[in-house]
């Protein structure tokens, strides 16, 4: 990421994507298919919401884990606050 470049803009295609991209699709479409500066943007989008979606799964994960540590941390804390107020009776 560029540094005037702000967290919520996705970066532009670089020549290598633009390379690979048009690659993949000679494959699918064999060498007679021309495709054009649409399909390579299609694809390139495609990309870059699948990468978008593994960050955002991976951060779910980590919250959910997060919160699963909270949560036995308040069940072990009540379990000694039930303890201590039977000690005491």
């Amino acid at each position: 990421m560029s540094p005037t470049q702000s967290s919520h803009e996705i970066p532009e295609p670089t020549a290598e994507d633009l390379e690979r991209i048009g690659r993949l699709l000679r494959q699918v479409g064999g060498r007679d298919v021309v495709w054009g500066a649409q399909q390579k943007l299609d694809v390139w989008t495609i990309e870059q919401r699948a990468k978008l979606d593994q960050h955002m799964n991976e951060r779910l994960r980590l919250a959910s884990w997060v919160l699963v540590a909270a949560t036995i941390g308040l069940v072990v804390c009540t379990a000694g606050l039930i303890w201590a107020t039977l000690a005491a009776a």
